[in-house]
């Protein structure tokens, strides 16, 4: 075919070790032709001027400046809108690529299949307890409508490990269920293939997450109740009840 099979956009954000372990990981797969873009919504240089000399890394990448509205959705969405592959993958810059033929499994399923994404398994770094995606995933994929859990619990795991056919974007008005309202939206269109046998990694934990200082679960809940009352509903008045109930009764067990 020609021009790129997967574009792979990297939402960057200050971090520079992280980013440039991130972009590496891309640039090192194998077998497959690859659109990398960089969007960066810095507040300072450090990313644009690691990408400005030539190196082979650099050289793989299309580098372009972000919109810095705040909102760091905007960011992964501008990268999107840039791509051209009829696959796409978003890859924040704390999730890495560890399998070096990830994406040539990730197009060559999506290829030969009517699924709409295509996930990967998910390594967490840096935190005691077994990656909670590993453990959960393989439980959803055999319950009914596992699609719908999503808001309640992420069975597929960071955008890293889901790859996706051009098109949908992100909700900018989420912020703890953007990924999993992204998920479900997606997998409204088709099913999912699981590629076994390989990993993506993903920092646990760290202080530059989104979510780091903020109440997921106060956080979910709200978002949960504007998924709820959209129109047509995102979240059925029931599913809502009890996913919220779920949530209340976790955090009440965490602050005993």
């Amino acid at each position: 075919m020609s021009g790129p099979e997967i574009s792979c956009v990297i939402p960057a954000y200050e971090n520079l070790d992280l980013f440039a372990r991130c972009l590496t990981s891309i640039a090192d797969q194998r077998d497959v032709d690859i659109e990398i873009i960089v969007t960066d919504d810095s507040r300072s240089s450090v990313i644009r001027d690691f990408m400005s000399p030539s190196s082979a890394v650099t050289r793989a990448a299309r580098y372009q400046a972000g919109p810095t509205t705040g909102n760091p959705v905007h960011n992964w969405n501008a990268g999107l809108e840039q791509a051209r592959a009829p696959f796409h993958l978003l890859v924040h810059h704390d999730e890495f690529l560890v399998d070096p033929l990830y994406l040539r499994k990730a197009v060559d399923a999506l290829d030969r299949s009517n699924a709409a994404a295509a996930q990967g398994g998910v390594l967490v770094v840096g935190v005691n307890r077994p990656s909670r995606f590993g453990l959960v995933a393989p439980i959803a994929s055999r319950l009914w409508n596992a699609r719908g859990l999503l808001p309640l619990i992420n069975w597929i795991g960071p955008t890293a490990a889901f790859a996706f056919r051009a098109g949908p974007r992100f909700d900018p008005d989420l912020v703890q269920l953007v990924d999993v309202e992204f998920y479900a939206r997606v997998l409204r269109t088709g099913p999912l293939v699981r590629l076994a046998g390989t990993s993506v990694g993903s920092i646990g934990h760290h202080d530059a997450q989104i979510t780091a200082r903020i109440d997921p679960t106060a956080l979910a809940l709200t978002e949960m109740a504007i998924l709820a009352s959209r129109t047509p509903p995102e979240i059925s008045p029931l599913r809502h009840a009890v996913f919220s109930a779920a949530l209340n009764l976790r955090s009440w067990g965490r602050r005993r």
